[in-house]
Order: C-alpha cells, then structure tokens, then sequence
C-alpha cells in the first residue's frame, strides 16, 4: 500500500502541472473572449438603440428630415454618424447624406445587398466594419433599422476613425466592469502600448514597456509568461482593429489551482481503498450484507415518503445501532416537518392578512357622497392570491375603479399583485381621465421589474361622477356587465386590449360609455366564470348573469351576494380553483340641494352603448 500511496503521489504532481498549465491558458482565454465580446456587444447595441431612437426622431420631423440637404448637415464628427441614407420600399437610396447616393440600387452590390433583409421582417442588422467595396482606401460599420409597419429602413454608417473613437471611449467603462479570476485584469492599448482602458483604473494612461510580445496580425494570439506592473503573470494578446487586448493572470492565482493535486491524489487512494474493501466485502457478505439489503429496503420506503415505516433488524450490535439511529432520524425529521408546516401556516396567515389590508373594506366607501353606490369583495383561492380591487376619489368629480387578475396564485402573485395596485394607483392620480396613459406607464413599469415573467389582466374605469360618462381601458380582463334602468344586465364586449406587463411594446386603447341615472356596472374575474363543479362543468357567464338579474334591483351589497351565493350552490363541496374578486357600481346622478336627482344624459343614456 506504501508503494502504492507514493506511486499514485508523484503521478498526481505530473499529472497536476501539466493540467494547470493547459487550464490556466484555457482560463485566460475565455476571459479574453468575454472582454472583446462585451465591447462588440455593448457597443453595437449602443448602436441599435440611438439608431432606433434617430429613425423615431426622423419619423416624428419627416418634412424637414425628408430632405437631402438637411440630412447632410446631421453627420460628421459633432454627431455619431458619418453617413446617413433613407431606403425605400424597393430598395433604392431616396435620401442621403451623401447627394451622389440617391437613386443607388442597393441590390446591385454585394455588401449592400446584406442589408435588404431589413425589407423582409428583420427589425435590424449590424455590418462588421469593413473596407467599401468602390474604395479600399475608406472603411465603414453601418447598421440598418427597418421602419415602423415595414415599407423601407434607414442605413447608417460611421467611419473607421470615428468608430476607433467611439469605440475607445466605451471601453472604458465595458473593460472595467469584466474582471480576470480574482486578481488579474485586462488591458486595451493603442498601437502605440498606450493603455486606453483597464480593469483597475490606475493602470489607464500608463504605456506598455516590459512585455516583448504582441501579435502582428489582425485576430491572431500571443501567450507569454513574464513581468507586467511588477507581477508574473500569464498574458495572453489579442490584435483587434487599431488596438490590442490583454488578459494577465498573476501566476500566483494560477498555481493555488494545484490544489487538483490534492483532489487526484485522494482520488487514487480511494482506488486503493476500493481494491481492499473488495477483498474486504468477500469476507463479511454473509455476515452482513443480508441485514444491510434489509435496510435499504426500509430506507427506500422512508425516502418514498413512508415517514412511519420502522427499521428493526437486530442480527449484530452494528445493525441494532444503525435501526435505532434511523429511527430516531425519522422521528425527528418527522417533528421537523410538523414544526415547518406549523409555520408556513403562520407566515401564509400572516401574508393574506397583509395582502388584505391593502385592499379597501368600509363600505360604504364614501359616506358623505350619494351619487353612487359601490360594493367589492375578494375570495382568494389560496391563503394568498392574485387577484385584487381598487377604488378612490381622484378629485371631487372624478372616481376611479380597477379590478384586475395577476396570472399564477400564491405568494409570487401576491407580491405581483402589490406591486401592481400601488403603481396603477399613482398612475392613476397622475393621468387621471387618460386611462390609456396611465395603464401604458404602469405596463412600462412592469415589464422592468418582471423577472418572473408574469402579467396582469386590467380593467380600470373613471367615473366622472357628474355626468355619468366612463372612460376605460380592458387590459385582457373579463367584459362587464351592465344593466341600464328598467332592463337585465348584459355583457357587452368592450374594447379589448392585451394584458399588462406580457409584452413590453403593447399599444392600450381607451373606450367610453355613458352611465345613467340607475345604471349598474358589474367587474368580475375569471374565478366567477370558471368556478367549476364536481363534474368539472364551469359556472360561465349565463349564469352569473342570470343571478345578477334576479336581484338587479338590490342594494350592491345583495347583488354580490346573490352571484356568490349562485356560485357556492353551483360548485358544492368542490375546492375554489381560483381567486374571486366582483366589483358592483349603481350611478345614482348628482343629488340637488332640495333633495332632487340631476339625471344627466337623460334623454341619451337609454341608447348608449360602448364606443
């Protein structure tokens, strides 16, 4: 065994300094592709977004932009490009920077012909900087943004000094976010060792003077082991367009990875190890091998889940030790799992408590105002949901109601739906009749912050209590109800939009309808319509409006009540599969100092539908 444990020793160091040295280069250079793909990166999405902007910009000034003469004036060195041109549908230069361009086919050469994908559905394409094809002498990177809707893009190109420029200057900041292992770092220099950018700043400005060793050809390697800054290291060089790229490594990082030595050397011992046990195992299988198998079997039940299985093998010491052992392991992990359920309950009570005081419970809401009446209520399906209610007084004329739905349940849409509520709230407030403003800020917001990948489905309306007329936006919700005096509640199906928070760029359109003198409007989700009952048929929207009809004339407390009721009967003993939230609102008009009942619209509201 002694022969053996040296042997497999001095193998492990052989082996153990070839790998570092393969690793550690293998290492360096991957730090050095990362570095130079950040600064391709980052630089031409730099690109992407100030062309977007500039082609929005064009779009939004089109008469004077629109015009050769004025896009010569905005290139050259007081703006990032150098060239601009304007493609039309067909492929054909109509406005340039450059006059002698207009009427250019951009089909007719190879290198321009790349960019008319931009006509075929591609939103964008980034040209690597390369000579032009009629002068070998000039070279340019153009990037291209189709427009809006299609029908043409702009080409926009910049070149080869300024884009050396342009680029040194975002290096800076790019090189000195990437860092190399724990202590290494960086480099970027002019073709003269001059650094321009670093990982650790004091190294900026400095020149270059004690490495030997940088390649001479345009994406060829250089590796060296040598003195930079008064550390060994190992640098590896990279030629780029007018500069080069440097990662050190200190060679004293690079050998603490010898502690592989260490991990080969066990490794071999335990090969040892594996060969005696072997021999070891021939003696004692009869011994012990049938108990052993015995408790694996209760382990294996254990494992699955069967927490009340019992070990109980008592053929030696060893094995009545051993079941004891997982005995009181179970017993324990058992007392655990109480404990921690016992808890979650606590914190999820605690959540839904929390989650239920940001929604508002008095009701009546506004004592002091008799223009209307106005009922909510919220039934989440677990302890916590997402589903939730909101109503308040903009101004003395105008009030706001918001149902909404986050998808998913439990506690992530429960935080979802907070975060939502608070930021409708204060969009609100802030657009105030404008509700597509406001759901459009709020989805901005959202698409920000919205790791989890979750969205919300929106109906918010403004009252303006005075008149009775609602302006509204439907972010993906259910459509309301409405019941005009002296009729039943319908669904009409109002202007829809896609949900908030699914998709960045998502355009929200705003409806209005008119509400009169005893008009109600009922908002719901989608927990009412899709309740299901033991046969799994859902509740659907007859239904409800059925038992919405059979107390149309009620207070909104008992119009609630009667769907609710509807709804508990209909589904029996079969668990809430979602979250239920209804809203119910009757315009009651402006009441007169002498007690009589301004009816606003009246002589309109019968006919109003949604527009």
């Amino acid at each position: 065994m002694l022969i053996a444990f040296l042997a497999s020793l001095i193998g492990a160091f052989a082996v153990q300094k070839i790998y570092q040295q393969i690793y550690t280069w293998s290492l360096t250079e991957a730090y050095l592709n990362d570095v130079t793909e950040a600064m391709d990166s980052e630089f031409d999405t730099s690109l992407y977004v100030y062309t977007t902007h500039l082609m929005g910009y064009f779009e939004e000034n089109r008469e004077y932009f629109f015009n050769n003469d004025n896009l010569e004036n905005y290139v050259g060195r007081d703006h990032i490009y150098d060239e601009i041109n304007l493609i039309d549908e067909n492929g054909i230069i109509a406005y340039s920077s450059n006059p002698d361009y207009i009427g250019y086919d951009m089909d007719s050469g190879e290198q321009s012909r790349e960019f008319l994908c931009l006509l075929h559905g591609t939103d964008y394409y980034i040209q690597d900087l390369k000579e032009i094809s009629y002068d070998k002498s000039i070279a340019m990177k153009y990037i291209g943004v189709a427009y809006d809707g299609g029908g043409g893009f702009l080409q926009a190109g910049i070149e080869r000094d300024h884009y050396c420029l342009l680029k040194e200057e975002m290096m800076v900041d790019t090189v000195a976010e990437h860092r190399v292992g724990i202590t290494g770092f960086a480099l970027v220099c002019d073709m003269d060792r001059k650094i321009v950018a670093s990982t650790k700043d004091e190294y900026n400005g400095q020149i270059i003077e004690d490495i030997n060793l940088l390649p001479e050809t345009e994406g060829e390697y250089e590796k060296t082991v040598q003195n930079i800054f008064g550390r060994k290291c190992y640098i590896l060089a990279e030629k780029r367009p007018d500069y080069y790229v440097l990662c050190c490594l200190p060679e004293s990082e690079a050998e603490r990875s010898g502690l592989i030595n260490i991990i080969l050397t066990a490794a071999m011992f335990v090969l040892i190890l594996v060969c005696v046990l072997i021999g070891l195992t021939v003696l004692v299988r009869k011994h012990v091998l049938r108990g052993v198998e015995d408790i694996l079997g209760s382990l294996k039940k254990i494992t699955s889940g069967d927490l009340d299985e019992r070990a109980d093998f008592r053929d030696s010491s060893e094995l009545d030790e051993l079941s004891d052992g997982i005995n009181f392991t179970v017993d324990r992990l058992k007392e655990l799992i109480k404990e921690a359920e016992e808890r979650i309950d606590a914190e999820l009570s605690l959540a839904a408590k929390i989650q239920n005081s940001f929604i508002p419970h008095q009701f009546p809401p506004f004592p002091d105002r008799d223009e209307f009446e106005l009922y909510a209520a919220m039934v989440p399906a677990k302890e916590v949901g997402g589903d939730f209610y909101d109503f308040f007084l903009i101004d003395e004329d105008h009030l706001a109601l918001v149902i909404a739905d986050v998808s998913g349940k439990g506690i992530p849409a429960a935080l979802f739906m907070v975060m939502t509520k608070d930021k409708l709230r204060h969009s609100v407030q802030k657009y105030g009749t404008d509700t597509a403003a406001a759901v459009r800020e709020v989805n901005l917001e959202l698409c920000r912050e919205n790791d989890a990948g979750l969205f919300v489905t929106v109906w918010l309306g403004v009252v303006t209590i005075s008149t009775g007329h609602v302006d509204y936006v439907d972010a993906g919700h259910e459509y309301p109800a409405i019941c005009r005096r002296g009729q039943e509640f319908t669904a009409d199906e109002d202007v829809h939009c896609a949900p908030v928070a699914a998709r960045k760029k998502t355009e929200f359109e705003a409806g209005s309808f008119e509400l009169g003198v005893g008009d109600v409007l009922y908002l719901y989700t989608d927990g009412v319509t899709e309740a299901n009952d033991p046969a799994g048929e859902m509740f659907r929207r007859g239904r409800m409006l059925k038992a919405l009809n059979d107390t149309k004339d009620s207070p909104v407390e008992l119009i609630d009540a009667a769907v609710r009721k509807a709804i508990s009967e209909f589904i029996q003993d079969t668990p809430q599969f979602d979250d239920t939230t209804t809203m119910v609102f009757r315009y009651r008009g402006k009441t007169e100092a002498d007690g009589s009942i301004v009816k606003p619209n009246e002589n309109e509201w019968f006919d109003t539908l949604f527009t």
